[in-house]
């Protein structure tokens, strides 16, 4: 079953409901190392003209040389992971999501205000000018 799924590099969500947290945490640093041993096995294969042409862009790039990524590892010597969610310090989504709202309702009643009151502030002046012409 691991085989098809490093294979086909995907699970069934079904399936992937009914793995523990370990279980899930292990598929993950599987699945990561099948990927970079795909990366390697390409890298190998393909010639250095070819690498060039693939990844050639329009905009110029800032940094000479190679871009070098490494990840954390953590004491198991293992990819270090975070599942969001999983610490209980943790927002859950839905905390987020009513956050970013609030956050997006605030900016609006914000900007509202501002138009309502440089609208009010306009027809002031001008209702106070022409009172004014009047005197």
């Amino acid at each position: 079953m691991l085989k098809k799924i490093l294979q086909d590099m995907y699970i069934d969500p079904d399936l992937l409901a009914e793995l523990d947290e370990e279980q899930k945490q292990l598929l993950f640093c599987k699945m990561r190392e099948e990927q970079i041993r795909r990366w390697k096995d390409w890298e190998s294969e393909t010639s250095e003209e070819k690498k060039q042409s693939l990844f050639k862009s329009s905009k110029p790039r800032r940094l000479t040389g190679r871009v070098n990524v490494s990840f954390l590892h953590g004491a198991d010597g293992n990819p270090w992971t975070w599942v969001m969610g999983e610490h209980p310090d943790d927002k859950s989504l839905d905390e987020i999501l009513e956050a970013e709202t609030h956050s997006k309702a605030d900016t609006l009643a914000k900007r509202k205000a501002l138009e309502t009151h440089s609208y009010l502030l306009v027809h002031f002046h001008s209702k106070l000018r022409s009172s004014c012409k009047l005197l």
